[in-house]
């Protein structure tokens, strides 16, 4: 079936070639390019996720190393006040009974000045909003004395034998890690989702550098949500901070807080990146001195699910490309296949003898320039044929025409002396002087001049008038003035004699004998105006309107007389172009104002149109 579709369709048919080259041509290019694109918006969204993955990473890393580092600022400021860490090691070494007595002690002696250790814890967890309890833990003594936000402290007893709390600040644990169940159980918290993270640091006697006790801070994680929601607003996957020993102390999804990893020992080991690479990105930073890992998680799924809107946008882009770029060329193409059959099917009746028939083809392009090639060729071949052929005939009608239609201007002329010359003797006055204004007046119009002047239309315009002044003796009066200087202008025939004929038939007012036409000619530098006005019968309005200053009273169409003013608008505007054409106005006295304007053409010939 393919192969018969090619000797059918194809193999004969260069168009169609031409289709599917181009078509396999733009689907490669498109295919590529969108390929291209698809991997470059992957590409660039999984740097901008990686990218704001590290950024989070490295703000959370900042936040849990400032905390600890506060933490061992506290310490470390016991140190530098020797009075304050040795009432410090005393409180931790002593009952608390003790402690105050010798508080008090010390606050006589100075006159008031005296140095208080609890004072100064309270105030540090003052001065750190985040800090949710801070815990002085005395080792030798086995008693808890915990600060709280809220500016309360407690005294608990922690003794080995009804608590658990000594056995578990005996363990080397970690600086940063989870809160301690027992301690959380003895602030009245539960362990499960207490969001806290504890930080610890050890208090050493500055004299013996015996360990007497620890501070543990526990810390709200909103410090860490803050710094993950300013970089990550919407992020992608998770951001943990892992303990030493795997558990999480905080969980950007809230899904593992408090619990150990179930990926805990492949997070926290050197090839952790290489080892989940086929399913997540991993992003780490790890403070070997505080214990504790924060890690950025993105399973390449969700990443993959980000840009998969753009990769259905892509394939939907690229399949209406495809379509546009093969069908709509594809059509223009079958078009020009279509004309060029066409061509072809009109040259084989050629062929066959057949010389009427035209290709349809009007189009500016090569095959409508072929089409009108071949129909001029057609024409110029059926003239010929009629000038071999029939040369004979048509010069014998031709003949045989101009024989019927050939008339002697001189005899006209000549009766029509005669008969004026009868009418003057019979005393018809009247009769003869219209005789001779009809004789000068066809002598006007057939005579051909080279130049024909403006004095030569007015000439033929009095004449004219003449005519329709004897035959209408006193209904009827014309005045025609001519200034200086314009009657030499060249123009064309027949440019007034329409519009007074127009008057003359359609506006004179047959009851009345006022009624009277003047023709004003004037020169204005380059420019021509001649107003010819009338006292006729005016033109309606709703007429006027329509024939839009180039119509005729009536509002016939110019038909075979051109005769109109639609005519006489025309010529000018062929002639002089936009600077030449007429007005028609009606007089707010009655009858019209027809005014024309053309311009002066020095030594021009050929205004004979």
């Amino acid at each position: 079936m393919l192969v018969s579709f090619y000797r059918n369709r194809i193999r004969n048919s260069l168009f169609a070639k031409w289709i599917l080259l181009f078509a396999a041509i733009a689907v490669v290019l498109i295919v590529t390019l969108a390929l291209a694109v698809y991997t470059y918006l992957a590409s660039t969204i999984v740097e901008d996720v990686l990218d704001k993955q590290k950024q989070t990473i490295d703000a959370v890393g900042e936040e849990m190393a400032s905390i600890h580092e506060d933490v061992q600022a506290a310490v470390s400021n016991l140190y530098r006040n020797r009075v304050l860490a040795d009432h410090t090691s005393y409180l931790l070494q002593h009952s608390f009974d003790d402690y105050i007595r010798l508080k008090l002690d010390s606050f006589y002696q100075e006159s008031g000045l005296g140095v208080n250790a609890l004072s100064y814890f309270d105030n540090w967890i003052e001065d750190h909003p985040s800090a949710e309890h801070v815990l002085l833990y005395s080792a030798e003594r086995q008693f808890l004395y915990a600060y709280n936000q809220n500016g309360q402290s407690k005294l608990i007893g922690t003794h080995a034998g009804h608590s658990y709390i000594p056995d578990a600040m005996a363990l080397n644990l970690q600086p940063v890690g989870t809160p301690n169940a027992w301690l959380l159980k003895a602030l009245g918290k539960r362990q499960q989702g207490s969001g806290l993270i504890s930080f610890r640091e050890p208090i050493n006697d500055q004299d013996t550098y015996k360990n007497v006790g620890q501070m543990i801070a526990f810390f709200r994680t909103d410090g860490i949500d803050r710094a993950v929601r300013r970089i990550a607003e919407e992020g992608m996957g998770a951001i943990l901070v892992l303990s030493a020993d795997g558990f999480v102390l905080y969980d950007s999804t809230g899904q593992y807080n408090g619990e150990r990893h179930p990926h805990a020992d492949i997070l926290e080991s050197l090839d952790a990146e290489e080892r989940l690479r086929e399913t997540a990105y991993i992003n780490k930073l790890t403070n070997s001195q505080a214990g504790y890992t924060v890690v950025g998680i993105a399973p390449k799924a969700e990443v993959a699910a980000a840009y998969e809107g753009y990769r259905l946008a892509i394939i939907a882009a690229a399949a209406v490309s495809i379509i546009c770029v093969v069908i709509i060329p594809g059509a223009l193409v079958m078009n020009y296949a279509k004309r060029t059959s066409n061509i072809i099917r009109f040259m084989r009746k050629v062929e066959q003898g057949e010389l009427t028939p035209r290709i349809p083809d009007d189009k500016d392009d090569e095959l409508g320039q072929i089409g009108r090639s071949f129909n001029e060729m057609l024409d110029e071949l059926t003239r010929y044929i009629d000038r071999v052929y029939k040369a004979e005939i048509r010069e014998k009608r031709t003949e045989y025409a101009a024989l019927q239609a050939r008339v002697n201007p001189h005899f006209l002329y000549n009766t029509l002396e005669v008969i004026r010359m009868r009418a003057l003797s019979q005393g018809a006055d009247d009769v003869a002087e219209m005789i001779y204004s009809l004789s000068a007046l066809f002598r006007n119009v057939v005579r051909d001049k080279p130049v024909y002047t403006l004095k030569d239309e007015i000439e033929m315009c009095r004449l004219y008038l003449e005519l329709f002044r004897i035959r209408y003796k006193d209904k009827f009066a014309y005045e025609i003035r001519l200034k200086p200087g314009t009657g030499g202008v060249e123009t064309m025939k027949l440019l007034l004699q329409p519009i007074i004929e127009n008057y003359i038939v359609h506006g004179l007012r047959q009851d009345d004998r006022d009624n009277r036409i003047e023709i004003e000619g004037a020169k204005d530098g380059e420019l021509v105006r001649i107003e010819i006005r009338d006292n006729g019968t005016g033109i309606p309005a709703d007429r006027l309107q329509a024939l839009d200053a180039t119509g005729d009273r009536n509002g016939q169409e110019e038909g075979a007389s051109s005769f109109g003013l639609r005519s006489v608008h025309e010529r000018l505007r062929l002639i002089y172009g936009n600077e030449g054409g007429l007005q028609v106005l009606n007089r707010p006295e009655g009858g019209v104002c027809v005014t024309l304007e053309f311009p002066v053409k020095k030594g021009e010939q050929g205004l004979h149109v």
